[in-house]
């Protein structure tokens, strides 16, 4: 970003606001007076923004679909739940939660193409089922879309289990959900680790 007084490459930021540029202190220093105003302002929306980002999320309406704000009633109830975030879906936008799967309804999708169909707004879980104890699915995101980047320790069925180099040495607490386990490797953390 240029210098806000001689439009050079700036190297330094305003302390305060942490908007202003300048490529010196001599800058800084002619531009304050102009600066004073702007910079308490910026530090008032600096302030705010950062009160909204650590604000817990408000739990949706539960008498509309989060997805595509239906309205629930006796002949379309809400077909599920998340105990932990409060998300809660009628059957068209519903999909496939039981895996969160890229099964989708045409409807849910154009009304709510930036959320992953089947995904609730938790960042380490779905619908009351922690990522960490399901096999690792592209579509485990958080509330976001950004992917889950935490431990795994998938339930595992006589016959179909993981062969021990894909697990850590040692047993250790999973960073999800507390439970002491041998967890998966980092490589396998992901769909693309599993299928290798």
């Amino acid at each position: 970003m240029p210098c806000h007084v001689c439009y050079e490459d700036a190297k330094l930021a305003c302390s305060k606001c942490k908007y202003a540029r300048y490529c010196s202190q001599a800058c800084q220093k002619a531009d304050w007076k102009a600066h004073k105003k702007g910079c308490e302002m910026q530090q008032m929306i600096n302030q705010f923004e950062e009160a909204q980002a650590s604000a817990p999320r408000a739990r949706p309406n539960s008498k509309r679909c989060t997805g595509c704000s239906t309205q629930f009633s006796e002949d379309y109830p809400c077909e599920n739940e998340c105990p932990d975030c409060g998300y809660v879906v009628c059957e068209s936008c519903a999909c496939d939660q039981s895996s969160g799967g890229p099964q989708s309804s045409t409807r849910c999708d154009s009304v709510c193409p930036q959320r992953m169909s089947g995904t609730c707004l938790c960042s380490n879980g779905n619908f009351g089922r922690k990522y960490c104890g399901m096999e690792p699915r592209w579509y485990h995101t958080d509330g976001n879309g950004k992917p889950y980047k935490g431990d795994r320790h998938p339930e595992t069925y006589p016959g179909e289990e993981y062969p021990d180099e894909f697990y850590e040495p040692e047993s250790r607490a999973c960073n999800n959900c507390g439970e002491v386990t041998r967890v998966l490797k980092e490589e396998y953390c992901n769909e693309e680790g599993i299928l290798q």
